[in-house]
């Protein structure tokens, strides 16, 4: 048994079926997969939004920015993800919401 603070031990990680839908509708279901990989090895990846507790335990919000890829037509995009330190066994990952970013707007 690890401490929750000991990242070698990793978290079990998960995309939300919504989350992976609006992903795959803009074009960024593989970097979403990439950004998967990488909380399974750092959970707090991201801008902390805040703390909440979730059936007794406290979970981590997290806000992860992608960046975007003209090329590919792929917009900016902000994926939000909960972080459930462990105990219990093992620390997960949700990733719960992918939402574009708004493009500038020169005007303003």
């Amino acid at each position: 048994m690890s401490h929750p603070d000991d990242t070698a031990a990793g978290a079990a990680a998960v995309v939300t079926d919504r989350a992976a839908q609006r992903a795959k509708e803009l074009g960024a279901d593989q970097a979403l997969e990439a950004l998967r990989a990488e909380l399974e090895l750092r959970p707090r990846l991201g801008r902390l939004i805040r703390t909440i507790t979730e059936g007794g335990r406290q979970v981590e919000l997290y806000s992860t920015r992608i960046e975007g890829d003209a090329a590919a037509g792929r917009p900016a995009v902000n994926v939000v993800h909960a972080y459930a330190p462990a105990p219990p066994w093992p620390p997960t990952v949700r990733i719960a919401a992918v939402v574009p970013e708004d493009p500038p707007h020169p005007d303003l």
